[in-house]
């Protein structure tokens, strides 16, 4: 059996120790573990999703149940895992799709009607007025209010496009585009710059307590007080701070012309202004249920290293958010950087 996993996998360690933990012999269970151990490694994952996968594993070890129903129950929980970070991007983006048709069939509804008015304003204007003069300019002017309404339309649609629809933050799309600016702009400069990766701490727990609906509350809190700091921070010359919603519970902020030890002052500012703040539940009429509620944040720190020179933004996100999961490894409610051990 182990010349079987070891021709296979090339790893006799790992099959010895698969040996040990009555793993059946010519079973499709080696194989599921293994391959688990192997994905683990992938730089696609997250260093949560890596310690995810690898406590699955060790579960599969400890429980020593290789049933049909539990093979097919460890198969699924590995799916989930594996592809929890695409759902929540599927579910953003249908998100944001339904409020942009519910924009645009709003926007539509209300252009429609001003064209009918204009049609009217034509026509009344034609009939009544005498001096050609004042029918152009009536006409005109009628003409520029729709055109002026048109071209607001199209800054709103920009500026959705940009925005997430339910904190009213940068959304990915606008973190991606203003990330890559402020990596081309470190290239041309050499000025240092930071990442910061910030997770809801228990936030599952707080969904399962007190409803989606208050979660949402929840998200749209941290990034108002990410918002606030990004004024805050504005006020200050040559300095910037652009914070987005990653996707879910993540938020992100980047720090252009800031090194690492600055970030981590800031990232501790952030993990403070959260902490302090007193969160308070309303029913659908505001009327208060629950308050002195506390949200804290886990926060990973990363700067740009002179000796990348390839793939900064996928290095800096990832060191970002390895700093992240050590700081909730460690307890939550603080901040890591890349140099922690």
């Amino acid at each position: 059996m182990t010349d079987q996993y070891a021709n296979f996998f090339c790893s006799l360690d790992v099959v010895m120790s698969l040996v040990k933990a009555g793993v059946p012999a010519n079973s499709k269970w080696g194989a599921l573990i293994l391959y688990m151990r192997s994905i683990s490694e992938y730089d696609y994952l997250s260093a949560e999703q890596k310690q995810q996968m690898q406590d699955l594993v060790m579960q599969i070890v400890r429980e020593r149940d290789y049933s049909e129903v539990r093979f097919k129950e460890f198969v699924r929980l590995q799916e989930q895992i594996l592809y929890k970070p695409w759902n929540k991007k599927l579910e953003e983006a249908f998100r944001e799709t339904v409020g942009f048709i519910e924009h645009m069939r709003s926007q539509n509804i209300q252009r429609a009607k001003e064209v009918k008015d204009l049609r009217e304003t034509t026509i009344n204007t034609v009939r009544d007025q005498n001096a050609l003069e004042d029918i152009v300019t009536e006409i005109r002017a009628a003409f520029e209010k729709v055109i002026t309404h048109m071209e607001q339309d199209t800054r709103d649609l920009i500026e959705m496009s940009y925005t997430d629809p339910l904190t009213k933050l940068n959304n990915r799309r606008a973190f991606d585009r203003y990330f890559q600016t402020a990596l081309a702009e470190h290239v041309v400069t050499g000025k240092p710059m930071s990442l910061l990766f910030f997770d809801i701490d228990h936030f599952k727990s707080f969904n399962d307590s007190y409803g989606h609906r208050i979660g949402d509350q929840a998200l749209v809190t941290v990034a108002g007080k990410l918002m606030g700091y990004a004024h805050k921070y504005g006020t200050s010359p040559n300095r910037s701070f652009f914070p987005a919603r990653f996707g879910g519970e993540e938020f992100v902020a980047v720090l252009p012309g800031v090194d690492l030890e600055e970030a981590r002052s800031d990232a501790e500012n952030l993990r403070a202004i959260i902490e302090d703040y007193n969160f308070i539940i309303r029913d659908h009429n505001g009327q208060v249920l629950q308050k002195g509620i506390k949200i804290t944040v886990s926060v990973g720190a990363a700067e740009l290293r002179p000796e990348w020179t390839d793939r900064h933004d996928d290095r800096l996100i990832d060191a970002a958010d390895k700093a992240m999961f050590r700081a909730k490894t460690r307890g939550r409610n603080q901040v890591c950087t890349m140099n922690d051990c």
